[in-house]
């Protein structure tokens, strides 16, 4: 043997993911931000965890190591995520949960889109769309991340000169969390990556805005 010792990280710098309570929004850095784009400033952050808490149920999750955010996630029903309205991708379905974003590195942001996804199946929700941006812009989530993730392109539209597409995911059939290893970073099966022969910002050139992905183009 060697006799070397092994050293035990202490239980600060062990990630976490916590449930995003109305007490707490302001030790999350950019959230009051990224919230107040989605609601239009019409609500702040702890007034807005405050209603969705009491008439809806959990709205986000932030990941933690040493005593600092490393990443968050912000859901709920669209109603109260007016911002979506302004995308031209027509009205989207009622019941469907809305993700309106996902921060931190890429295997931060996986594992809060997983324990989202795990809430949500907890309560009988059957499907999540995003409004994802094409060329990943600030306070958006990017178009490939979700891809990558198996989420499905049902939408995509131009805004401003910059393109969105609209992601879905069925919790019932494509999300799959398998059985976790230890750890809070264990194991978990992750849909198939993105569909073949989708490229985010190829599938509108040349079509008005909000098709739905597949549709034929009418026009001569």
């Amino acid at each position: 043997m060697s006799g070397r010792k092994l050293i035990r990280k202490p239980d600060s710098f062990v990630p976490s993911v916590k449930e995003i309570l109305p007490g707490g929004v302001e030790k999350v850095p950019n959230l009051e931000a990224i919230l107040s784009y989605w609601t239009e400033g019409a609500y702040p952050a702890k007034e807005w965890f405050c209603e969705l808490n009491e008439h809806w149920g959990t709205a986000g999750f932030a990941l933690w190591r040493g005593g600092e955010v490393q990443g968050f996630v912000i859901y709920g029903p669209q109603e109260y995520l007016p911002r979506a309205r302004s995308y031209p991708f027509g009205a989207l379905d009622e019941d469907v949960v809305l993700l309106a974003y996902v921060g931190g590195d890429t295997r931060t942001r996986r594992h809060l889109l997983v324990r989202m996804l795990r809430d949500l199946r907890s309560r009988n929700i059957g499907s999540v769309e995003a409004i994802a941006s094409d060329l990943g812009l600030p306070k958006h989530i990017p178009t490939r991340f979700l891809l990558e993730c198996g989420w499905k392109p049902v939408r995509q539209g131009w805004k401003r000169g910059m393109l969105y597409t609209l992601l879905r995911t069925d919790l019932g059939s494509t999300v799959e969390v398998g059985e976790l290893a230890r750890g809070l970073f264990g194991r978990v099966r992750l849909p198939a990556l993105k569909p073949r022969g989708f490229v985010p910002g190829t599938l509108v050139q040349g079509k008005p805005a909000g098709k739905r992905l597949g549709e034929a183009d009418s026009r001569p």
